[in-house]
């Protein structure tokens, strides 16, 4: 499948324009894509077979052919990720937004390998958004999931009760598979909690509980944090339907 690139603006009555510099960098000297090729192009959260009209070195015009079926999933998953190391984090953000995750939220928790405050978050936070965003190109996304200012847990979950989200967890010390967690019925939209390597501390593993948290484990084997996060929301997302495979 070719990547998908997104247009800034519709010019009527049907010509999408892409006009980023780095894709119309990336088209006309990378791909070196010609007048007359197929694209696939992302507008306003819908995607579009097009025509490729014109190109020059500021933006490449497109006519759309038709609109392409959507392909994000009913289930809207926010993964809430107590921070990991850079690189765990970015192969989160990258894996995530393939199986179709809704939204990231990284989490301040008490044994947090990272430690960010907002203003050291704010430098981080255009690499990890073109990290998401250029994932959603190359998996062809209908919409760019949200990445959300870093929270501490108590945060995170009075946004997951204003949400009115299903709370799960991921956690050794839980008595129940994921499989009979559902079975007990979850909701459509969904906050995912991931803990750091260390896991949650006790008081945590207790506020989480007093929100309503559904607890699971993740088999007998300890999983890294960035394993935990990935197979979790692939299984949660396959259980829904999410990932079109039912």
């Amino acid at each position: 499948m070719s990547p998908t690139f997104f247009a800034s603006k519709l010019k009527p009555p049907d010509y999408l324009i892409i006009d980023d510099k780095d894709d119309v960098y990336h088209l006309s000297k990378v791909l070196r894509i010609e007048k007359g090729e197929k694209l696939q192009v992302n507008y306003d959260s819908k995607l579009y077979l097009t025509l490729v009209e014109n190109i020059n070195d500021k933006e490449i015009t497109c006519k759309i052919i038709s609109e392409i079926s959507d392909k994000e999933s009913k289930v809207n998953v926010f993964l809430c990720q107590s921070l990991p190391k850079k690189d765990k984090w970015e192969l989160i953000l990258e894996k995530c937004t393939e199986l179709g995750v809704f939204a990231f939220i990284p989490l301040q928790t008490q044994r947090s390998i990272v430690n960010l405050t907002k203003e050291e978050f704010e430098k981080k936070h255009v690499r990890w958004n073109k990290i998401i965003r250029e994932t959603v190109k190359q998996c062809g996304r209908n919409f760019v999931p949200r990445l959300f200012y870093v929270m501490n847990l108590e945060e995170c979950l009075k946004l997951a009760k204003e949400e009115k989200a299903d709370i799960l967890v991921a956690w050794e010390g839980a008595q129940e598979d994921l499989k009979k967690v559902f079975e007990k019925g979850v909701e459509d939209k969904i906050f995912l909690f991931i803990g750091p390597e260390g896991s949650f501390s006790e008081e945590e593993i207790e506020m989480l509980k007093s929100f309503g948290g559904k607890f699971f484990n993740m088999g007998p084997r300890i999983l890294k944090v960035d394993t935990a996060a990935i197979v979790s929301s692939a299984l949660l997302l396959y259980e829904k339907g999410g990932l079109g495979l039912l």
